[in-house]
Formats: structure tokens, C-alpha cells, sequence
């Protein structure tokens, strides 16, 4: 993982207090953020993460209150709901673009600035003795196996079972593979483990310490290129399967939002906390320790990244029965045929403030690149 500079912090800290002059908003009391999932786990720890460094860089407290259910959706229609005067706030994963689909949320991406800091790449593993070097070894395996072949999930319609659904149709063997799905990326582990299932598709943090330890190994990780945690390599899909890159934003994205209704200047105010926060050491440390991908977004490339997630999720719970609404009922494309903006309400939503363009693209595109 890339690391910010000496140089780079002291250079947005300039670029901050340029920024104030005319970020006159300033919080005179506690924020509340709203964390849509339980305490301690990705959602909440990255959060938190973030919390701790914007209240240093705001100077109040932003206190984290955990509201389970829905995916977030619960959460999330709590703040959408909120007084729009800066002081709540939705932390976790941005799933915005699902809730309506799901029915889990009357709300939706277009009704908050999305800030993301991290995403978990979703990854193919096998057991660390397994025989199967890279990913060609499995499929090979697989095309000439005259059983069918179990692979694990954390859940029907998650992240997990559409990159394995894709990378087998890819592959041309989705006639020779079946889903388990089990309880989470942990326990999908355990069952890789006991001999079970022949691999798993989970988050690459869900037993990304295992693979450090040599219990596990990664095959494919959807992600544009190679990324190395902890002295362990996860190959990039597209050096097998190119065209599967398109589905990318089924990856968990992890960070906070804003209600689009609140004013400029306290978007602008957050634009300067989150890229201080993101800029500290410590903010790092604490997302690397959880194998997640640093991948800090604001602007239209967040509300880019969030309106696909609506596309390359929300079809496949469509088409796997997962849910009853159909992603058309809001002109929201399928992946295959995404381009911005996707459909009317995107292309008319309120726009960021002209300085989170520019922050972003002076320091934060390139961990994007």
C-alpha cells in the first residue's frame, strides 16, 4: 500500500487552511453519526476511524451511534430524515443505492454526498495446501471434475455470490460449481477449511489474517490491478478475466455521507475534514490492519462509484429473486450497459461543491487510478 509522504500531509495542510476562507461553517456542538451495521465490524471500524480524525480536524466530538438492519437502510432513512444542519451524519458502507430496490429505505444515493475511504475487494480464496497455484489451476480442475463442485458465500445476492456467479460464467464452468452460502465471509472460511467447499468468495478482510498466516490462499481479487497486504499478493481478476473489472462496485465501499440537503458550506467544511482525516497515519494503520483497500473518493467519482453499486448489485438480487422490485422501476441500467449519468434524477442531482472536485483530483484521484 502506497504511503502518504511527509510532504504530501504538510501540502494538505496548506491547501486547508487555503480552503477555510471561505468554509465559514463551524460546528459549536457534538456531531452524530449514524453507523447503519453493529459495533466492531468493518462498517463501524472504519467509521470510527474516520470519526476520530475529522473531530480532531472539526473540534467537537462526532459521537458514533450504532442502528442495525436493513443493510443501513435504517440508518440511513434516519438521517436523510434529520435536520439538515450538518450534525448527522450515516457512517458505513455505501449501500445507498440498493435500499430502494431492497425495500430496506425510501432513500437513496441521490439523497446524500457520499464520502468513501476504503473497499474490501472481493476475493477468491482456497485452502493454503490446496493444489491450485493461480486461478487457471481451478477452473482447470473444475472442467474436469465429474462432480460438481461446492464453493462458499456469505449470502445469496452479496458481493461474494455475484463475483463467483461471474467469474464461472466467465470461466465456462457455471453448470460445474454450486453455492453454499453461509453466515459471513468468517464462517464461509471455516468451511474452506474443514474440506467442505472447494473455495469461497468473501471479502478479502473476511479472513485476510489467515491468508497472512499461510491457512488460506488468494486466487482472484476483483480489483483493477495486483494488491499486496501483509507480505501476501492478491491477483488482480483482470489478469485472467478482463472483462469482469466492470463489476468492481459489487466491493464493499466503506466511509460517511451527508444529507444533500444541508448547506455548502458545511459540505465544504467536511470536504476539508475528510481529506485531513484520510491524510493521517494513524487513519491508515487502522484500515490496513483490517486488509482494506485504501480508496479515499468524493465528488462525482464517489456518487459514480455509488450509482453503480445500485446497477451491479441490484440486478443480480432482481434476477436471483432476492427481491421483487426491478432496478428499471428507477431507470437504473444494468452494469453492462452503465455510462453516467444513468438515468434523469442522477443527471439533475445537486452538485458538489466546486472545492470537492478539485481536492479530489489534486490529492485523492491517484489512489483511484
Amino acid at each position: 500500500m502506497r504511503k502518504l509522504t511527509a510532504c504530501l500531509i504538510a501540502g494538505l495542510v496548506v491547501i486547508m487552511a487555503c480552503t477555510s476562507a471561505f468554509a465559514e461553517w463551524k460546528p459549536n456542538r457534538a456531531i452524530n453519526m449514524i453507523v447503519g451495521w453493529t459495533a466492531g465490524g468493518t462498517s463501524d471500524t472504519t467509521a470510527r476511524a474516520l470519526a476520530l480524525e475529522m473531530s480532531e480536524y472539526l473540534g467537537v466530538p462526532i459521537q458514533v451511534t450504532n442502528v442495525d438492519g436493513a443493510n443501513g437502510g435504517i440508518a440511513g432513512q434516519r438521517v436523510a430524515d434529520a435536520r439538515p444542519d450538518g450534525y448527522t451524519l450515516f457512517g458505513g458502507t455505501q449501500l445507498h443505492g440498493t435500499w430502494k430496490i431492497m425495500g430496506q429505505a425510501k432513500c437513496s444515493w441521490e439523497d446524500f454526498y457520499p464520502f468513501t475511504a476504503g473497499m474490501g475487494g472481493t476475493t477468491i480464496y482456497v485452502k493454503g495446501d490446496s493444489p491450485y497455484k493461480d486461478l487457471m489451476d481451478l477452473v482447470e480442475a473444475i472442467k474436469k471434475s465429474d462432480k460438481i463442485v461446492n464453493y462458499g458465500t456469505t449470502s445469496p445476492g452479496g458481493n461474494g455470490a455475484i463475483f463467483a456467479a461471474a467469474f464461472a460464467q466467465a470461466a465456462g464452468i457455471a453448470d460445474k460449481v454450486r453455492e453454499i452460502p453461509y453466515k459471513g465471509g468468517r464462517d464461509a472460511g471455516r468451511f474452506l477449511l474443514s474440506g467442505e467447499v472447494e473455495f469461497v468468495s468473501v471479502s478479502l478482510g473476511d479472513i485476510s489474517d489467515w491468508a497472512e498466516a499461510g491457512e488460506v490462499r488468494p486466487l482472484a481479487n476483483l480489483y483493477h490491478r495486483d494488491y499486496e497486504w501483509r507480505g501476501v499478493v492478491f491477483p488482480s481478476i483482470v489478469n485472467y478475466y478482463p472483462q469482469l473489472a466492470i463489476y468492481v462496485p459489487i466491493n464493499p465501499y466503506w466511509g460517511f455521507s451527508v444529507p444533500r440537503d444541508v448547506p455548502d458550506e458545511v459540505i465544504e467544511k467536511y470536504v476539508e475534514a475528510f481529506v485531513y482525516a484520510v491524510s493521517q497515519e494513524r487513519f491508515r494503520e487502522a484500515i490496513d490492519s483490517r486488509g482494506i483497500i485504501f480508496a479515499p473518493m468524493m465528488g462525482t467519482a464517489a456518487d459514480q462509484i455509488v450509482a453503480k453499486v445500485s446497477s451491479a448489485r441490484g440486478w443480480p438480487q432482481y434476477e436471483l429473486g432476492i427481491t421483487e422490485n426491478s432496478p428499471a422501476n428507477w431507470d437504473i441500467p444494468p452494469i453492462t450497459e452503465w455510462e453516467w449519468p444513468p438515468h434523469e434524477k442522477a443527471a439533475n442531482v445537486r452538485p458538489w461543491p466546486a472545492i470537492a472536485e478539485e481536492l479530489y483530483e489534486k490529492e485523492l484521484a491517484q489512489y483511484n487510478e
